[in-house]
């Protein structure tokens, strides 16, 4: 069976015009094998990724990738992230964590989570963001539900997001997760002046 991918944006509402065109870009190179969903829910993220995976397993799609709406891959990043014949793949995107910029690419260290060296080719790294991210089907058969939750203290505070979450209880089930520093992505956001 050829490789059947389902793009998965979630969106409340907004999207932007760079990612977008992407994806019709990205549809036009991947048609007939692909379809594209877009998941409109105003309600939290995790809910709205676990969303994403059951409409995904209601496919015929052999893999899912997630795309955040403020996110620009890499032209070819499909293409590439299948290349590598992976369970999990991601294409990593920056993100700001206080005045730094740091990639979704992550390792695990005393309770913490890092920034991966080196940032270069395929590396095997402990999480990786959501968005850019490339899942079998398999995985999703084979990890319990839910596969995407967000985790919080005894005070409320959330302490880990719901796609470090899906990285832990997949490393947990025997899957290694990967990311190709060739593929970064853009991540747009609007800011005050």
């Amino acid at each position: 069976m050829p490789n059947r991918v389902c793009i998965s944006i979630p969106t409340k509402g907004s999207v932007r015009a760079e990612m977008m065109e992407w994806t019709l870009r990205a549809f036009v190179e991947l048609a007939p094998e692909v379809e594209v969903q877009i998941v409109n829910e105003g309600l939290p993220l995790e809910h709205v990724r676990n969303v994403q995976a059951q409409r995904f397993l209601a496919t015929k799609c052999s893999h899912l990738f997630l795309l955040d709406a403020d996110c620009v891959p890499v032209q070819g990043t499909i293409q590439r992230l299948l290349s590598h014949d992976l369970p999990i793949v991601s294409a990593p995107h920056p993100t700001l964590k206080g005045p730094d910029r740091v990639l979704m690419a992550l390792t695990a260290s005393n309770g913490a989570y890092t920034e991966h060296r080196p940032q270069q080719g395929l590396q095997m790294v402990d999480a990786v963001g959501s968005s850019g991210l490339l899942i079998e089907r398999s995985v999703f058969e084979k990890l319990p539900r839910p596969w995407f939750r967000c985790q919080y203290d005894e005070d409320g505070l959330l302490y880990r997001t719901e796609d470090f979450y899906f990285c832990e209880r997949a490393k947990e089930h025997g899957y290694d997760i990967w990311a190709d520093y060739e593929l970064v992505q853009a991540h747009i956001k609007a800011m005050a002046v």
